[in-house]
């Protein structure tokens, strides 16, 4: 009986881009956060993080793709998030109402 090889499977992608995190620098201290499934597939979530700009248009900060929207996937994606803007005092605005 062969052996099964195990194939190396894509888990999580984060994405934040210099020129979004300098711009949010002189943004308002406010991010929205977001998720919504990626129809593909493999399926997959799209979790966002939008600021405000100085002309009150949307500011994409960062983004992700993950393998599921759960507590441990949104905790990994707020930690890259403050770890690369490196603000504490922000405000985060979700449309998540689950206890």
């Amino acid at each position: 009986m062969p052996s099964r090889t195990i194939l190396p499977r894509f888990k999580r992608l984060y994405v934040c881009l210099a020129a979004c995190k300098a711009s949010f620098r002189v943004c308002r201290p406010i991010v929205g956060l977001d998720g919504c499934f990626l129809k593909g597939y493999y399926g997959s979530q799209l979790l966002t993080a939008i600021g405000r700009d100085p002309n009150d248009q949307m500011l994409p900060i960062a983004y992700a793709i993950v393998e599921v929207e759960n507590k441990d996937s949104w905790s990994w994606f707020l930690t890259n998030l403050t770890n690369d803007i490196g603000m504490c005092d922000i405000t985060y605005i979700s449309d998540q109402q689950k206890v």
